[in-house]
């Protein structure tokens, strides 16, 4: 693996994409390829699948590792391909290696709560996962534990790409992305924080509601790094409905617009839902209004 190559390529939108099923709830491969396509020609660089929003924990290891080569397949190296993993240190191996041998460029991991309990646990836990597989790694971060001093041994190992920061304390970002931002790109996470983490000098935004409005990501990612922060703000405005509703619904919602859209949503394993008539009805009326942000036809 080429870390520094790997590396640049984690840049800019990354999707966090769904899991789609079918109406028995079963996964849809199919479907998982017809939202990697849409994606792609959105100019999407980086997704990941099998994350928090594509029900990791709810999949199969066997059904994870056919959605991950379903995407690896439809990508085809257009994007780069994430895959998540988690549990203690043996099930992520296992898991990792399952990505890897389903061709993605990385693996997303998250470790189980009695591994982040002290920092040698950690730096334990991501050295063994380095050791076993040569595909990219990216921690994922989501409280102040895992401080700088632990992070900086993290972006020393040899597939340390990016780390997901999800804490939601800017003056640890800036601070990240200062010290470690050149040993590994950092991901800010969190559609409804995007300006900040562009302001503060993010690698790239990991967001969900970018499953059925990618243009509009990739726009706004762009606009950024032509420092137009007045058009950032305004498309940033423009998902105030669909933050709501999401904040209401989760994943439901995401697979909901998906659907909409003729693109491949279908049930979640668990979670709240469906949605109610007169919420879909907003998110139909919203979607609407992004039509080339969409890409697609509203059904």
């Amino acid at each position: 693996m080429d870390k520094i190559g790997l590396m640049q390529r984690t840049r800019g939108i990354v999707v966090f994409a769904v899991t789609p099923m079918t109406a028995d709830g079963e996964v849809d491969e199919a479907g998982v390829r017809q939202n990697m396509e849409f994606l792609v020609a959105a100019g999407v660089p980086v997704v990941v699948v099998c994350g928090g929003v594509g029900e990791l924990w709810d999949l199969r290891d066997d059904e994870s590792q056919r959605v991950v080569a379903a995407a690896v397949e439809a990508a085809c190296g257009r994007m780069v391909v994430y895959g998540g993993a988690f549990g203690g240190v043996a099930d992520s191996i296992l898991r990792a290696r399952q990505v890897e041998a389903a061709g993605a460029d990385g693996v997303l991991l998250f470790p189980d709560d009695d591994v982040v309990s002290d920092s040698a646990a950690v730096i334990d836990y991501y050295s063994r996962l380095s050791a076993a597989v040569d595909i990219g790694l990216m921690p994922f971060r989501a409280d102040a534990f895992v401080d700088l001093d632990v992070l900086g041994q993290l972006a020393q190992l040899p597939n340390v790409v990016a780390l997901k920061e999800e804490y939601e304390h800017f003056d640890d970002f800036r601070q990240i992305v200062r010290t470690h931002g050149d040993s590994m790109s950092i991901i800010g996470a969190g559609d409804a924080f995007a300006p900040c983490y562009f302001l503060l000098g993010a690698a790239g935004l990991a967001c969900g509601l970018s499953n059925f409005l990618p243009r509009l990501f990739v726009d706004m990612w762009e606009a950024a790094q032509s420092w137009d922060y007045q058009r950032v703000m305004e498309l940033h405005a423009s998902l105030e409905v669909f933050n709501d509703l999401r904040a209401q619904y989760g994943t439901v919602m995401l697979k909901e617009a998906l659907s909409i859209l003729g693109l491949a949503g279908g049930p979640c394993r668990r979670g709240v839902g469906p949605m109610a008539d007169d919420d879909r009805a907003s998110l139909i009326r919203a979607l609407e209004t992004f039509p080339a942000a969409t890409g697609a036809e509203i059904s």
